[in-house]
């Protein structure tokens, strides 16, 4: 799934990510069989171990996978963009504003997990057009297995839900500019677009390191009629990489890295992958994680669309712990 991409990630990146999933798959083989069990049951091993192996600080995008209590996550994201010299706005700066809010029930603590995200944009875009855009909602369920010594896999399923919109040429042009401040999820701007959107996770825990993966493709279908050089279907694969570290219990500090590659779209080589970096600082609260983070291309933006932007986060995770005791995964 993800050989076309990977072929074009720089050759660091791609020893970063092998080296990850390399550490997760000798945790594994080498673990001996009882620490490949499930948990034991409530009040068998201390809340601080627990903490240790599951409750550990969330990276700025990625969800913390082995969540007990449902929780809502909410982030606002402001960005400079460096639009290209040749398109409408003249290489003029323009400034977008991200809000994404995502809801996520456990099923079975820590294992089976339901979820609904919403987004919504808005940019003002020099001498073209401002325009505030509504995203399509995505539904989503996801699973993981965990074990004890701190290694978490799953994989999960979403699917967007085809919303109208009718957008005249500035706002799609405003559309342009805008996404590419948070490109792994454009698909949810798709005028009438049915995404579907299968993904695998993983996530090894040592020590205070932490190390999490995610890899997905979104496979769209146009449910509509066709617009002059449009396609009928697009397929798009996205890599996510993090990689933190706990400096106390209260504080982690992390780098995620994400990769978007068009693999049928009609775009030069060049223009098909699309990097950006993100260093972050999380604070674990009781009940309410903050972080910081600000996002920064390290190739062309999505699709060539603009020249350059840079961009800061505040993403706020609230938990809603509930009365009655849960059983440990």
């Amino acid at each position: 799934m993800a050989s076309a991409p990977l072929a074009r990630v720089p050759a660091s990146g791609r020893r970063v990510v092998r080296a990850a999933a390399w550490l997760s798959l000798l945790a594994l083989a080498g673990a001996p069989e009882p620490a490949l069990a499930a948990p034991p049951g409530p009040g068998a091993w201390p809340d601080d171990e627990e903490e240790a192996v599951f409750d550990v600080p969330a990276p700025p995008t990625l969800p913390g996978l082995t969540r007990r209590d449902p929780t809502f996550t909410f982030e606002y994201t402001a960005a400079v963009i460096e639009t290209d010299a040749t398109s409408r706005a003249g290489g003029r700066s323009a400034f977008a504003w991200y809000s994404h809010g995502e809801m996520e029930m456990p099923l079975v603590p820590r294992k089976w997990f339901v979820g609904a995200v919403h987004d919504s944009a808005a940019a003002s875009v020099p001498g073209v057009a401002r325009s505030i855009l509504l995203g399509s909602p995505e539904l989503y369920g996801r699973g993981v297995w965990s074990s004890v010594r701190g290694l978490s896999s799953g994989g999960g399923f979403g699917v967007v839900i085809p919303v109208p919109r009718d957008v005249s040429p500035g706002e799609a042009e405003v559309l342009r500019t805008a996404r590419v401040v948070r490109p792994w999820d454009e698909t949810r701007f798709r005028d009438l677009t049915l995404t579907f959107r299968p993904w695998f996770d993983m996530r090894h825990i040592t020590g205070p390191f932490i190390f999490q993966l995610r890899q997905g493709l979104d496979w769209s279908l146009v449910v509509r009629g066709l617009r002059s050089g449009e396609r009928r279907t697009d397929i798009r694969a996205h890599t996510a990489f993090y990689f933190g570290y706990r400096l106390a219990r209260p504080v982690g500090v992390g780098l995620e890295l994400w990769e978007v590659y068009q693999l049928t779209e009609g775009l030069p080589d060049d223009r098909r992958a699309t990097f950006a970096i993100s260093p972050s600082v999380r604070f674990i609260l009781a009940n309410v994680q903050p972080a910081l983070s600000v996002l920064l291309p390290i190739t062309t933006p999505l699709r060539g669309d603009v020249a350059s932007y840079y961009a800061a986060r505040l993403s706020v995770g609230f938990s809603f712990p509930t009365d009655a005791p849960l059983p440990r995964p």
